[in-house]
């Protein structure tokens, strides 16, 4: 952790300063964060845009993160045993000094106290009059709320990871320590866990002081999926009530941007709504209407080799994952004229899919979180709190099925039960999001047990009930070092 806090430092200060005289006659750290990173608009700008750039670490949104989620499941294979691909995540053989689990964790508190070094600035210059002239009070609110919803994310990131379910215990099991305070020094560096409610109870406290704060839009579809605005808030807010089985705020939050019947558009603030077709989302300049948030790549900004989702999930690459074919899988459960089965990459026997296909020059958004997500959220959340099948919920659900899969549409008089629904929409989830990180924290926050799966050469693996230690990943060595106050995972 001190490790961390030294390169957050020095990486927040350079975003800050740029090309400038001060790094041709330097100051002390302190003198230079305290007079400097706040005495123009570009060096303000500068820092906001620091933040977006640490979610884009390579052990964290830059790709590897989505990775981890999705092959601790079961819908994917890797074509080779070499640990920096992560051969221990999907074997469930991690342990706290595995590279992964130690980059993970230091790459998301590397964004956190990034944003607590900005915001705690930005305070102290506002509040002080240091910033007349320089930006407006709704800038101001603007950079704030960006900068809270990031650190929101992070915590929630690090609790799908490295913390029990909020289903299990309802939040009451170990969660992560919560650094809320800029650390310019290593000297904060013992801080206890905070109860996995705790952790989320500061995650919704950050997103409901950033929604009001935020603009309602951008000038450019660019900016509207690449930056924070109202919507995407609300959005997120909806993905976390879900994880924490709040079924009524699900529903609240979904109902200030989802219309109340199809095509279920967002009817304030950017206009959300799913792509016309699923290829569509996945093109470049990969600015869809259906993008909640996303974080684009370049040819100059990128994760680049073994990190980025190109190279996991597109069959140019010599390591990446193909998708497992037997009875469970995603792949088995989609119907031969669903275009996200018939648009997969079929190569030497074994099928890819195709959303990032840039494993040349790593050039792919990757996809934090889309609108068709939002429309599930709220199709499942209205038949988990009414116990009862509706006809909203259905049709929100076959939004989002028929546009891949015409013939595939469900009627309300379909599903015997709730949870003939259930069943059926998270198959929808796993089947649309296959790729995209969420299959195993779906799992994971009903406490579903990982299902194994048959690697072939690379082994067959068992099944993780909730109650084993590997439901869940390790907490870090260099953080159990570090750290005097922090407890490992049981």
């Amino acid at each position: 952790m001190r490790n961390i806090f030294r390169i957050t430092i020095v990486l927040a200060l350079l975003l800050s300063i740029g090309c400038s005289k001060e790094l041709l006659d330097p100051v002390p750290q302190t003198s230079l964060y305290d007079q400097t990173v706040f005495d123009t608009k570009d060096r303000v700008v500068a820092q906001v845009n620091g933040m977006y750039d640490a979610l884009k670490a390579s052990a964290y949104l830059g790709g590897r993160y989505f990775v981890y989620n999705d092959i601790r499941a079961d819908n994917f294979i890797p074509k080779s045993s070499n640990g920096v691909t992560n051969y221990q995540t999907w074997n469930h053989t991690v342990i706290s000094s595995t590279n992964e689990v130690q980059n993970c964790w230091g790459a998301i508190y590397n964004a956190i106290n990034t944003v607590n070094i900005f915001t705690t600035g930005l305070d102290a210059a506002w509040n002080g009059d240091k910033l007349t002239n320089i930006i407006t009070q709704v800038e101001y609110e603007q950079f704030k709320s960006e900068a809270l919803t990031i650190r929101a994310l992070c915590y929630f990131h690090l609790l799908q990871l490295y913390a029990r379910p909020y289903a299990d215990g309802a939040g009451s099991r170990p969660g992560v320590p919560l650094r809320l305070q800029a650390e310019l020094t290593v000297a904060n560096g013992d801080l206890a866990r905070s109860t996995v409610g705790e952790v989320y109870t500061q995650i919704l406290a950050d997103l409901n002081i950033a929604e009001p704060l935020a603009i309602s839009t951008y000038t450019t579809p660019l900016l509207n999926t690449s930056r924070i605005h109202k919507n995407t808030i609300i959005a997120i807010k909806s993905k976390i009530y879900l994880h924490m089985g709040n079924w009524a705020a699900v529903k609240t939050e979904t109902a200030k941007i989802v219309s109340s019947t199809a095509p279920f558009k967002a009817s304030s603030g950017v206009a959300f709504a799913l792509s016309t077709t699923y290829a569509g989302i996945w093109a470049s300049p990969y600015t869809s209407v259906e993008s909640v948030f996303s974080l684009p790549m370049t040819t100059t900004d990128n994760p680049g080799s073994q990190n980025s989702l190109p190279y996991y999930y597109f069959n140019t690459t010599s390591e990446s994952y193909y998708l497992n074919t037997a009875v469970g899988s995603a792949y088995a459960a989609m119907d031969a004229a669903d275009v996200r089965k018939s648009g997969l990459i079929l190569a030497t026997a074994r099928y890819y899919i195709s959303k990032y296909i840039d494993a040349v020059t790593h050039t792919n958004s990757t996809p934090v979180m889309r609108y068709a997500e939002v429309l599930l959220n709220r199709s499942e959340a209205l038949v988990r709190d009414a116990g009862i099948v509706t006809q909203e919920s259905v049709d929100l659900l076959n939004a989002v099925r028929t546009r891949s899969f015409p013939t595939g549409g469900y009627s309300l008089a379909g599903f015997a039960t709730p949870s003939d629904f259930f069943n059926a929409i998270l198959l929808e989830r796993n089947i649309e999001f296959l790729g995209e990180g969420m299959r195993n924290m779906d799992l994971m926050r009903l406490n579903i047990t990982i299902p194994g799966k048959n690697g072939g050469s690379m082994g067959n693996i068992a099944a993780i009930p909730i109650t084993s230690a590997s439901y869940i990943w390790p907490i870090p060595t260099s953080e159990l070092t570090f750290n005097k106050l922090m407890t490992p995972n049981e």
